[in-house]
């Protein structure tokens, strides 16, 4: 799938039909790249065909910022760090499931939590994390670092200052909507939507989702309104 330009060096890359998963591609200051997620399994290969098509190598992407550590952002890590030789980098509480290739726990309050977290599946290929970070750091390519924790300990949604785009990453979904992240795959589900509060206190004009398609006009706006439960 073509990568999709929302700002001048930014880019959203669908990885699954109808917008279902998006990776991210950021240009940093030497011309390298930062991808952030790297989708399902196999995902690899969306990402590597949209580098061809903005005539970039897959050498060019140096870093993958992860969000969090679940399969649908975490599945195709091992692959995309193959073909591009990237390192890779998570909040410092997401680290140890990345580094195991196993999920965080799921919200054990919530019935729905309880029953996924008895499934006999889950995880993804083991990957080493070569730089962990904290809530604010400024990482390579102008990107602010917004703990959002609650969908997973260490999950961040991450803002690009310079272009003004937000991804929040699973804080916010826009899959027929804006909506909060499915109480299923949260860690803590109260504390989910406590911080996904922030992202309406932040400055941006692009709000970029992982899972839908983003919103490049009222952005701001929208996503205040649905955090004040007043969906536009």
């Amino acid at each position: 799938m073509a990568a999709i330009e929302l700002a001048t060096g930014v880019w959203r890359i669908p990885t699954a039909p109808f917008d279902l998963v998006n990776s991210f591609l950021f240009t940093n200051s030497d011309g390298s790249l930062t991808l952030v997620d790297a989708g399902l399994k196999n995902a690899h290969k969306k990402v590597l065909g949209a580098l061809e098509g903005l005539r970039r190598a897959p050498q060019d992407v140096t870093r993958i910022v992860m969000t969090h550590s679940h399969s649908d952002h975490a599945g195709g890590l091992a692959g995309t760090v193959a073909a591009t030789g990237a390192t890779v980098a998570a909040h410092d509480r997401d680290v140890v499931y990345l580094r195991e290739g196993r999920l965080p726990a799921t919200d054990p309050s919530r019935w729905q939590g309880r029953v996924f977290g008895r499934l006999p599946f889950r995880g993804f290929a083991k990957v080493e994390v070569a730089e962990s970070f904290m809530d604010g750091a400024l990482l390579e390519g102008g990107i602010r670092v917004v703990h959002t924790p609650g969908h997973s300990p260490g999950h961040c949604s991450l803002l690009h200052e310079q272009s003004g785009v937000l991804i929040t990453g699973d804080a916010l979904f826009n899959v027929r909507g804006l909506r909060y992240s499915p109480k299923t795959f949260c860690t803590d589900v109260r504390l989910s939507r406590e911080t996904a509060q922030v992202l309406g206190e932040l400055d941006y004009e692009t709000a970029a989702f992982t899972h839908g398609a983003h919103v490049s006009r009222g952005a701001r706006d929208a996503v205040r309104a649905f955090l004040a439960g007043r969906p536009s």
